[in-house]
């Protein structure tokens, strides 16, 4: 901590589909001012969930108009009717605009060298160029896609140059051991000299919020993130709960992104199960912390969440446009730490028999062991990187 000084920390997550980016971010920004409550933090999102958290004092949200991917590499404005162009220098100025007023010691940039589309490049070269002061800090997901296609399309870009000239940090937000890519995506020997692996970044766990679910704890959870691509998963399961009546009930979360169509899909296939359907909860920490067994998807934050609460799950991974999920459930599973199905491999069946031995059987000495080894410490670790550098510069400028 910078013996108690104020700091200001701006924070960019562009998020255009699903949670995890956001949630992310939150997390390090609950960290920022719990463990120095003069600081003000202030994150820059596109999300148009960001006003769903709660979020602590000291920390505040500006949200950017919305942009959806409609393809690789292709994007169209999320509420607007105009070209995505424009939303594009709107969302830039914004970010320039807030970073040049809130003047913050540190700019963290989550996922995107650049931001979407580009849109932070301008902001990061001024701050070089005018604000030399602000610590600019990239932080990575611990999988980005394959490999060969994170560095074709970064060679591309120029991103390995963007980030050795403009980040003073790069973060790694999961442990090398579980998977280390870093040196095949094109970065230099200085990039990754200033590359820190801080493990996994999650919130950290309420067990009194536990006590004030609606519902009560031993439940068979699915989870598909926010939705908009997890029907397939919800159907399979629902259909496998039908084959027989089960002695355990459910909760299905379908995400604010599922569209009503298929929500009432999964609504009809609920109905005369011992099911609760829920849209969205903000406290899915908790609701994983309540579950006896968790089938989801292989997004971070929820990967992480099942770490932390020491829940069986089993993943059933997104494979397109990128294998990101695919990679983690893969790596995860290799190291005992989460059962997997592929989705080409996913039958009602398959399903209803994988739950019902996580429902039946505690989690393996093994699982334990090997969870035991994964550090969650991540936030904590980032933010007292963060401080260590803040307070090596001021001790620079003091006896300079």
């Amino acid at each position: 901590m910078r013996s108690g000084k104020s700091t200001r920390v701006m924070m960019y997550s562009h998020d255009s589909y699903g949670l995890g980016h956001l949630r992310r971010t939150l997390a390090l920004a609950e960290t920022f001012v719990r463990r120095n409550p003069k600081s003000d933090v202030i994150i820059v999102t596109g999300s148009t969930l960001s006003n769903a958290y709660r979020l602590p004092k000291g920390v505040d949200v500006v949200k950017l108009p919305s942009a959806v991917k409609t393809g690789a590499g292709v994007y169209e404005a999320g509420r607007l009717s105009v070209d995505f162009s424009r939303v594009r220098k709107i969302r830039s100025n914004i970010i320039k605009g807030t970073l040049e007023a809130f003047d913050p010691d540190v700019f963290i940039v989550d996922k995107a060298p650049i931001g979407m589309k580009g849109e932070v490049e301008e902001t990061l070269r001024f701050v070089k160029e005018h604000r030399p002061e602000t610590l600019t800090v990239l932080g990575l997901r611990d999988v980005m896609d394959d490999p060969g296609l994170v560095r074709k399309s970064w060679r591309e870009g120029r991103i390995p140059e963007a980030v050795r000239e403009l980040y003073d940090i790069v973060f790694v937000y999961g442990p090398r051991e579980v998977y280390d890519p870093l040196p095949e995506y094109g970065l230099d020997d200085e990039t990754l000299a200033k590359t820190h692996y801080v493990g996994y970044v999650g919130k950290r766990r309420n067990l009194k919020s536990v006590e004030e679910l609606p519902f009560t704890p031993g439940y068979a959870l699915v989870t598909v993130g926010g939705g908009g691509d997890g029907l397939r998963i919800i159907e399979s399961y629902l259909k496998g709960l039908a084959l027989y009546r089960p002695e355990y009930g459910s909760v299905v979360v379908t995400g604010p992104m599922m569209s009503d169509k298929d929500r009432n899909r999964v609504e009809g296939l609920a109905k005369g199960l011992p099911v609760r359907v829920l849209e969205f909860r903000a406290d899915m920490d908790a609701v994983i912390q309540g579950a006896r067994a968790v089938v989801t998807m292989g997004g971070y934050n929820t990967t992480t969440e099942l770490l932390e609460a020491g829940k069986p799950a089993v993943i059933v991974p997104r494979v397109e446009p990128r294998v990101e999920q695919l990679i983690r459930a893969e790596k995860l599973q290799e190291a005992g730490l989460m059962d997997m199905i592929h989705p080409d491999d996913l039958t009602p069946e398959l399903m209803r028999a994988k739950v019902e031995d996580m429902m039946e059987s505690s989690l393996p000495e093994a699982r334990k062991q090997a969870r035991s080894l994964v550090d969650l410490s991540g936030a904590d670790r980032a933010v007292a990187l963060v401080e260590d550098r803040l307070e090596e510069r001021a001790r620079l400028v003091a006896h300079a």
